[in-house]
């Protein structure tokens, strides 16, 4: 079988399954073989949509860092405007992993930055990636330097769609504590006028934590109760499924909140993102600490201790990798708030 037969085979049982997955890499082997570039290409190509609907961004680096070498090469025709809007999704995902150095991260923005100038797009996307990364890294003043960057420079159609840019403007108010905010932002997701494959998935969780912030049960409980038909036991989304289970532990919800722990855990060794599995680990210790602090009885599959040392373990790499105590500090006071309440 050649890489074609193997690619045909992945979109007869589905590119964008593991199975699917498994089939795409089998081309990738065999246009390596043949030294096929346009065929390593093409599987490449397919396995980046696949992985990136799979979450599994570390495949997703290491087949872009390929297409970009063969981009740069100029050997084949390639979509330049499908390959930059790629740069996109490998540019948010490189931050989840703390192995991967600042200078490394910065090395990969800085390429971004030149290769859009170089096609005349706008930087409209590379600044509001530079401030979501800030915002992940814990760099509020970077946060306030590159946000006024994002919103001065101009949109063309390099711009993500306007769901997912309404989600982002979500998480910049939620990121500086302002609720009432990230509500009258997200007022079009919540109506269903704006939505994607993606959201309003993303948003759900962190809008269910802020109308619990408000004081608004009720519309807390129906984020939660629409939003988690849509991401339940999805890998890609385990950011938001943690934010439910916050929102499940604060509110006090606590056979719900053992049901999504027990169903996510067992999810999460799907997801090659570090941040993610980070996020879940925290949301679990705090939702066992705060359940054993009001005698609660619970089991989701791992114990307090376990979810604790995860947790502070992935926090403190983020952190060494980052240069400061961000994610240590947030999850200890998180901790302490459990015991004093």
């Amino acid at each position: 079988m050649d890489a074609y037969d193997y690619m045909e085979q992945a979109a007869d049982v589905g590119e964008k399954t593991l199975e699917g997955v498994r089939l795409i890499e089998q081309a990738i082997k065999a246009a390596d073989a043949e030294n096929d570039v346009e065929a390593g290409y093409e599987a490449r190509d397919m396995l980046m949509d696949a992985t990136y609907d799979l979450g599994m961004p570390k495949k997703q680096l290491m087949a872009f860092a390929w297409m970009i070498k063969q981009f740069e090469a100029e050997e084949i025709y390639i979509d330049e405007d499908d390959l930059m809007w790629k740069y996109k999704w490998v540019a948010l995902s490189i931050v989840d992993f703390p192995e991967i150095s600042k200078a490394q991260i910065d090395h990969l923005l800085d390429d971004m930055k030149q290769k859009y100038l170089g096609f005349q797009y706008s930087l409209k996307p590379y600044y509001k990636i530079r401030t979501m990364m800030a915002m992940s890294m814990g760099e509020p003043e970077e946060v306030t330097r590159l946000r006024a960057e994002w919103k001065a420079a101009k949109k063309d159609y390099m711009n993500d769609c306007v769901a997912c840019e309404t989600n982002d403007e979500v998480y910049f108010q939620f990121y500086h504590g302002d609720y009432q905010k990230a509500v009258d932002k997200a007022k079009s997701l919540i109506s269903g006028r704006q939505k994607c494959d993606e959201v309003p998935h993303l948003t759900n969780g962190v809008l269910a934590l802020v109308f619990w912030q408000l004081g608004n049960a009720e519309a807390a409980a129906e984020r939660f109760k629409k939003g988690y038909k849509l991401t339940q036991g999805k890998a890609e989304f385990l950011n938001a499924n943690a934010d439910f289970i916050q929102y499940l532990t604060a509110s006090e919800q606590w056979q719900e909140a053992e049901k999504v722990a027990q169903a996510e855990l067992k999810v999460l060794p799907a997801s090659e993102n570090k941040f993610r599995q980070f996020r879940l680990y925290a949301a679990i210790a705090i939702l066992l600490q705060t359940a054993h602090k009001q005698g609660v009885a619970m089991d989701v599959g791992m114990g307090l201790q376990a979810a604790l040392q995860h947790a502070q373990q992935a926090a403190a790499a983020f952190d060494e990798r980052n240069g400061n105590t961000y994610y240590q500090q947030q999850l200890a006071t998180q901790l302490a708030a459990c015991v004093e309440a």
